[in-house]
């Protein structure tokens, strides 16, 4: 299968998310995907969650803290960060999440925004 020329490749941004939640809580990355999921079909529909693609690309979530690294079509950051804003709770825990920044590469995501935490 040939690649796609870069003019007409998907161009991403990646948001770095910094996660709160009670001590003692823990889940995982597939299930964190899968909230950021139903939060972009409940806000956007299905139309709206497509265009902006959301996907976590980086997770790491342990004793009630972390940090995630998702990425989102360029030109949906705003929609991105909006359904962000819309997660209340991963598997029953109370979670808060803070978008500390936004990159155009996933390194100068972490280096810039999580301060070179994630691995």
């Amino acid at each position: 299968m040939k690649h796609l020329p870069k003019h007409l490749q998907p161009r991403w941004r990646y948001l770095a998310v910094e996660l709160r939640g009670p001590p003692g809580a823990e889940f995982g990355r597939s299930t964190f995907q899968r909230e950021v999921w139903f939060a972009a079909q409940n806000l956007v529909g299905d139309a709206g969650s497509a265009e902006a693609d959301l996907s976590v690309l980086r997770f790491e979530f342990s004793d009630g803290s972390g940090h995630a690294v998702v990425r989102v079509r360029r030109g949906e950051v705003s929609r991105g960060r909006a359904v962000l804003a819309c997660i209340a709770d991963v598997d029953g825990d109370d979670l808060g999440l803070r978008v500390r920044g936004t990159s155009g590469t996933v390194r100068a995501c972490v280096e810039d925004h999580l301060g070179g935490l994630a691995g």
